[in-house]
């Protein structure tokens, strides 16, 4: 093996080779897949990817970012450039279907909610469409610009704005002719309300005149087929936090949400047991094509990140899943996982420590989860990340939290970027404070991580105390292209840093944020440690 060292001068010692043409491909781009390495995404190289990254959807109208600067909805360039040096190389950004499809009119029309065959509402307006898709294209790019992926997410909460949340549009709204409530207490409160229950159940069922799934289809639809050749989209989350308690299949073993199984999957694709052969089958009215498949004809390039039931949460003891579709290939599992026990106005935890260990439980449960859906392509399981934690300004529960990501070999993205004047979120959820400081939250997210590693991880650690960085893993020589290791830079911006590497021969320029090692022979164990300060 060999060694070399980068010094805190700028320069490097004797014998190292000089820099390598492979340092062009230092940050990741292109479509990531999710096939062969069990919970690991990997790009166009053969490189496992990691993913640390943020939310940021604007949840009131007109239901989108913009990078115009000075908005109360903007990420703009000084965005964008923020996001990229502090670390972060994705943005889950937020479409909404209200905005999309806004149409006409409010809740219960009998033209839409009335019983019978679904067919097309008339709401859809193909220049209001393009517009809206036009103006998170310019999100995309703004990122893009700045080596940031995006995450398509179609956002909602508690349904539609209607109910004090957002998502679909008010038209799409039947709630069998109760009148719509008025709720006193936390936004979620309304997730028990009777009349939203019936709009989530006509939604799923799909057994109203307005052809529900359809019209959501065709958003989406129009969504993917316009970023299709967008090499700064990782993939399409096709819906947040779905509440689909509804309709619940029983077994011996698993609970399964069955109206979301037939949302992703349709009638044309094969649901089962996870603990057995048996087939469910979905309404009659449901779409024979399902989701997933619409949105990957649409877009046969990007991933879909398909989210489990809202109820699933193991540490209250209440799990739902989805039916395994073995023919449906290019999914990363995704969950989300938040702690209850804290303020529903700021979002900080009364007892740090504690939440941490709630967290870690369906952390981990859901890192064993993905092996039960292991299809043909994906042999081992889906890929896998958490798209929402955090919301906390807390950072001793970011810390904790994000500790163990790490251990587990996670990507993920926290909520949130900004507040964004969030009608169903806390106070304190942002990194980006209204001031424009950063969260005391923010140190524990920026830390030291392999962006793309060419070969399969062993270990990685981060020593919380002064920043020191070490990386294990097995080389891959058929990459060629670099391993790229992003630097803390709340850490690394007031020091220079030493880095040792044995197995693998350093790249990348004297001081740069982000380390580059290129794989030199046959594979091997390769080490990395990057200490801050002078060389000894």
């Amino acid at each position: 093996m060999s060694s070399h060292v980068s010094q805190q001068s700028g320069h490097v010692t004797p014998g190292t080779p000089k820099l390598s043409t492979l340092v062009k491909n230092t940050y990741v781009s292109g479509p990531l897949s999710s096939k062969n390495l069990g919970p690991f995404m990997v790009d166009r190289f053969g490189r496992v990817v990691t993913l640390h990254g943020v939310n940021a959807v604007y949840k009131r109208a007109p239901y989108t970012l913009t990078v115009q600067p000075g908005q109360p909805n903007s990420l703009a360039e000084s965005d964008a450039a923020r996001i990229a040096k502090l670390g972060f190389n994705v943005v889950r950004v937020g479409v909404i279907w209200a905005g999309i499809e806004p149409g006409s009119g409010g809740p219960n029309q009998p033209q839409v909610c009335n019983r019978g065959t679904p067919s097309d509402p008339h709401m859809w307006n193909q220049q209001v469409a393009s517009s809206y898709i036009a103006q998170v294209a310019q999100v995309v790019r703004e990122l893009g610009l700045h080596h940031v992926y995006s995450l398509i997410d179609m956002h909602q909460d508690v349904w539609s704005s209607v109910f004090g949340g957002e998502g679909a549009p008010a038209w799409a709204t039947c709630t069998d002719g109760l009148p719509i409530p008025v709720t006193k207490g936390r936004w979620s409160d309304a997730y028990g309300e009777r009349a939203e229950i019936n709009a989530w159940n006509n939604f799923w069922n799909n057994d109203v005149v307005g052809g529900l799934q359809e019209q959501y289809q065709r958003a989406w639809a129009a969504v993917a087929s316009a970023f299709r050749s967008n090499p700064w989209v990782v993939g399409y989350d096709p819906i947040n936090e779905p509440s689909a308690m509804s309709n619940i299949v029983t077994t011996e073993t698993y609970e399964y949400s069955a109206s979301l199984s037939c949302l992703y999957a349709g009638r044309s694709e094969p649901l089962y047991e996870l603990d057995s052969k048996q087939r469910l089958s979905c309404p009659s009215q449901v779409p024979f094509t399902g989701l997933i498949k619409r949105i990957v004809t649409a877009d046969p390039v990007h991933l879909v990140f398909p989210e489990v039931d809202n109820a699933t949460n193991p540490h209250t003891g209440h799990t739902l899943f989805i039916a395994r579709t073995p023919t449906l290939p290019g999914t990363v599992y995704n969950f989300h996982d938040y702690c209850p026990y804290r303020s529903g106005v700021t979002g900080n935890p009364s007892n740090p420590a504690y939440c941490s260990e709630v967290e870690t439980t369906p952390m981990v449960d859901n890192m064993n989860r993905r092996a039960l859906y292991a299809t043909k392509s994906q042999p081992t399981g889906p890929a896998i990340m958490m798209t929402e934690f955090g919301a906390t300004n807390s950072y001793t529960l970011a810390a904790l939290i994000t500790l163990d990501a790490e251990n587990n070999g996670l990507s993920w993205a926290w909520w949130a970027w900004k507040y964004f004047d969030d009608p169903t979120g806390s106070s304190d959820e942002a990194i980006v404070t209204s001031d424009g400081s950063l969260s005391p939250s923010a140190p524990a997210l920026t830390g030291t991580y392999a962006m793309a590693i060419a070969g399969v991880p062993v270990d990685g650690l981060t020593v919380p105390l002064n920043g020191e960085y070490s990386l294990l893993y097995t080389s891959n020589p058929s990459i060629k292209a670099p391993t790229s290791i992003h630097l803390d830079p709340l850490r690394f911006n007031r020091y220079n840093y030493c880095v040792y590497a044995d197995g693998a021969t350093i790249t990348s320029r004297p001081n740069s944020r982000i380390v580059t090692l290129e794989n030199t022979g046959p594979a091997r164990l390769v080490g990395v440690r990057i200490v801050p300060g002078k060389c000894l």
